[in-house]
């Protein structure tokens, strides 16, 4: 295992942990419990990185179609510029996420920090994910009573 990924191991416990814990349908519970499972494979950054590449070029598949759907949709309580800021966003970081796996890959260290940051995000954006699903189905449940 390369030294940099030695030093971030407890980092990476920690979130395999939160994420395993979190884990449900939600692609941002999927790719931080990925990431933290292959910066704990004895490898080196390259192949780290060439990993992190490949999760995130899968990841974003789903995303599209969930993308394409979620546009799609109507009567949900919400204003759709909220819902196309959101999957932008969702996109901006995908390509953020990438560009710190090439940087990965050739031995960066600041895209450690990238990638390991947007992990975290990704890991907060399906809590916050969870939480509104729980809370808008909640309301439109409600709105029809």
């Amino acid at each position: 295992m390369s030294d940099e990924l030695v030093l971030w191991h407890d980092f990476n416990v920690a979130l395999v942990t939160a994420a395993a814990g979190l884990l449900g349908i939600f692609l941002g519970y999927v790719v931080a419990l990925a990431f933290g499972f292959l910066a704990l494979l004895p490898q080196t950054l390259w192949w780290f990185g060439v990993e992190l590449f490949l999760l995130n070029l899968g990841a974003v598949v789903p995303f599209g179609a969930a993308a394409r759907s979620g546009l799609r949709a109507s009567g949900v309580g919400y204003s759709r510029n909220v819902t196309i800021v959101q999957f932008l966003a969702g996109f901006g970081l995908f390509a953020a996420a990438l560009v710190g796996a090439i940087g990965v890959a050739v031995g960066e260290t600041w895209a450690l920090y990238l990638s390991a940051s947007l992990a975290v995000i990704a890991l907060l954006w399906g809590v916050f994910n969870t939480w509104e699903l729980i809370f808008r189905i909640q309301g439109v449940g409600r709105a029809a009573d």
